[in-house]
Formats: C-alpha cells, sequence, structure tokens
C-alpha cells in the first residue's frame, strides 16, 4: 500500500456512495477488540451518518472487551452492549448433538450476524463487515457469521494493509500489538489455527516466493473453502 491515509479516504467515499445509493442511513458493525473491526470502526467514526457499533460477548475475554472500551471512548458512534451469553447457552441445551467444538464456537458469530441485521432493519441501516482479503481467500471466516454483511469495504486489502491503515488511525497499542485472534475460546490464535503466519500468507497472496510449506497449506485452504465464497447453484437444461 502506497499511502494509508488515501486508502482510508477512498473507503471513506466508498462508504458514503453506497449510503446515497441503497438510500439507507448508516451503518451498524460489531466490534470484538480486534484488529479488523477496530480499522473499520475508525474508519467510519466521524462520518455524517448513523453508526451504530455493537459488542455481543458470548463467553468472551475479557481483555477483549476491555480493549473494545478503549476504542471506542470518545467516539461519536451510538455503542451498544448486547451479550448474547444465555441465547448461546440457551440454543446450545436444545441441539441434539452440541459436542462440535467448531459448530458451537460458529454458532457465536451467527448469532451476532442475527442481532446486527435486526438492529439494522429497525434502523434503516447497513450491516458492514471487516474481513480482510487474507482471510476471505482462505476462508478463515465463518459462512453467515461474520461474512454475513452487506458490505466488506476491507475485502480487497491484504492483513499487512490493515496493520497500515491501523497505525494511520491511532488504533489502541493493545489491539495492535496483540496476536490476532476471532477470540472464539481462550488462547486461540488465527495464526495457530491456520497453521501459517499472515507475514507469510500475504506474501504467497501477493505472489512472492514462499517456501513449500507455506505453498501448500495456502492453497489447501483456498481449495477447501472455495464453497465458502462460491455457493453451487445447479442451472437446469433447457428443453429441447
Amino acid at each position: 500500500m502506497k499511502n494509508p491515509k488515501i486508502e482510508i479516504k477512498r473507503i471513506q467515499n466508498f462508504l458514503m456512495d453506497t449510503i446515497r445509493n441503497t438510500g439507507t442511513d448508516g451503518y451498524v458493525l460489531g466490534i470484538s477488540g480486534g484488529l479488523d473491526s477496530s480499522v473499520l470502526f475508525k474508519i467510519i467514526d466521524g462520518l455524517p451518518i448513523k453508526f451504530i457499533a455493537v459488542k455481543m460477548p458470548i463467553h468472551s475475554i475479557r481483555e477483549d472487551e476491555f480493549d473494545a472500551d478503549t476504542l471506542v471512548k470518545d467516539a461519536k458512534a451510538d455503542i451498544l452492549r448486547i451479550d448474547l451469553t444465555k441465547i448461546y447457552d440457551d440454543m446450545l441445551a436444545l441441539m441434539p448433538d452440541s459436542g462440535n467444538n467448531l459448530a458451537n464456537s460458529n454458532l457465536k458469530p451467527r448469532l451476532r450476524m442475527s442481532t446486527l441485521y435486526h438492529i439494522a432493519q429497525t434502523n434503516n441501516l447497513l450491516v458492514i463487515g471487516a474481513t480482510n482479503k487474507s482471510e476471505y481467500l482462505t476462508g478463515y471466516f465463518t459462512k453467515y457469521g461474520d461474512s454475513g454483511v452487506d458490505v466488506m469495504p476491507l475485502r480487497e486489502y491484504l492483513k499487512f494493509e490493515i496493520y497500515e491503515m491501523a497505525r494511520v488511525l491511532s488504533v489502541p497499542d493493545s489491539i495492535l500489538n496483540k496476536p490476532p485472534s476471532a477470540g472464539l475460546f481462550k488462547g486461540q490464535t488465527d495464526e495457530e489455527e491456520m497453521g501459517i503466519r499472515y507475514k507469510d500468507l500475504d506474501a504467497y497472496l501477493c505472489g512472492q516466493n514462499v517456501d513449500e510449506k507455506t505453498k501448500n497449506i495456502a492453497e489447501n485452504m483456498l481449495l477447501k473453502t472455495n464453497h465458502k465464497r462460491n455457493i453451487p447453484i445447479f442451472y437446469k437444461r433447457e428443453e429441447e
């Protein structure tokens, strides 16, 4: 990225154009205390639109919520806190088989997605998501969870570019310096779960030379998660 300030301004212009083109009043964003949502929060906050940021803890790590509190201090956005822990627990209790830890973890962003859409519909807003290009291309997101949004303004920016924007936007150091994590469970980190460092992943996605192990991991992730980006559609044959 040559100039993060220019890219931030381009994103802001895109967001304003999208509001005008859709006849909506602004955006609702889920904030977690993580880097990507913090960068997007900073980009949107202060724009002359309606903006609601929502903290939605579900057995969440207290430090992450503290980071989110630090982020929104003195912000212009409307800040909501909706604790979804009991809803999550009650829903798992209804499931015939709740022993799949990954499925249980993915239920969290899906509940948050539903919450954001309810807020959006009652306030004439669009749901905005913070998925970046590194995560999108490798499928490192929850289908119909954090990817269940109306607008993805960061989708064409790699993780290292998100860091560059974060520094320009003065994202708090506590967020900038902690290991990237979805915060789905204690001790979870993106890089450990993916088996690859963002630095190496971004190098591969930029077309740089990487070692064979990095290349294999990245290509396998792209292949296995293609269904997340391209939903298979059956096209009926025209009657002869």
